[in-house]
């Protein structure tokens, strides 16, 4: 049976609406481990909310990946990336800081009360970083007057899911909540630290190119089911090594970086849609 040219169309238009919902399923699913994550809390089981926040960073970068693979950028898209942003990188990991590093201190209790206190400044300056990181980035991307000069290759200060990795790959590392008000004190250095990494200028590279455009895919999906039978066997282990060689790909980076006058290019987002990993 012949299909007409206009039932073939239609059909056609029906398929392009199907495959433009695909990323928004994985910006849902970003926005539901949050929304589990900051559930686990609540109900005591840290470590299972670390890991929430870990899967909702992968699907974050699927939701990217997919976007630029099926070319179906949308302005909606953009905004619902930023709101589940803010609640799976921002506002669970803070209530997950807060609760691991503060909340079993042992000790005086004098000294107790402080650092609870000073957890909760802590962990709300890194939400209240995360959130205007995102703002940032938001403003960058739409706004060319705003956006600084800079590689087409890296972020302008940490991007948030990166921060929310730097928590919670810890707290899944080390499970139980830390005791030692001297570790608490540490702690409370980590967050502002993060905070203010993510508030920063400084240059961080972007690895979407690895999904997006791999120059050897079959050896890209052998390391990644690699890494995934890794990661079902030592997940601590993996999640830690992950995150410590990006936080030294960042530092060996920025000091071999050696800007030249004219050669660098507008920053984030200018080419196109806001990226995974904002």
């Amino acid at each position: 049976m012949r299909i007409r040219p206009a039932e073939r169309e239609a059909r056609a238009g029906g398929l392009r609406r199907r495959i433009h919902l695909l990323p928004h399923l994985f910006t849902m699913g970003n926005l539901f481990a949050g929304y589990f994550a900051v559930n686990a809390v609540l109900a005591g089981d840290l470590d299972r909310a670390a890991v929430a926040i870990v899967i909702g960073w992968v699907l974050d970068t699927l939701d990217g990946a997919v976007a630029r693979l099926v070319r179906t950028p949308s302005r909606i898209g953009v905004q619902l990336d930023s709101l589940a942003d803010i609640v799976t990188f921002g506002i669970a990991p803070a209530v997950l800081a807060i609760a691991w590093g503060a909340s079993h201190i042992e000790g005086p209790e004098r000294w107790a009360a402080h650092l609870y206190r000073l957890a909760w400044i802590a962990s709300f300056a890194y939400a209240a970083a995360g959130a205007l990181r995102l703002a940032r980035f938001n403003v960058m991307s739409s706004d060319v007057e705003e956006a600084p000069v800079v590689p087409r290759a890296f972020f302008v200060g940490m991007p948030i899911p990166a921060g929310a990795g730097c928590v919670a790959v810890v707290v899944h590392l080390l499970k139980e909540p830390l005791v030692e008000w001297s570790h608490g004190v540490v702690w409370l250095v980590y967050l502002f630290t993060i905070a203010g990494l993510m508030a920063s200028r400084i240059p961080f590279p972007r690895f979407r190119w690895l999904l997006s455009n791999p120059r050897h895919p079959q050896i890209l999906m052998l390391v990644l089911a690699l890494l995934l039978a890794a990661v079902y066997y030592y997940s601590e282990i993996v999640f830690f090594g992950l995150l410590v060689a990006y936080l030294t790909s960042v530092v060996v980076i920025n000091l071999r970086r050696r800007p030249a006058a004219g050669a660098d290019a507008p920053a984030e987002g200018l080419n196109g849609p806001p990226a995974d990993g904002v």
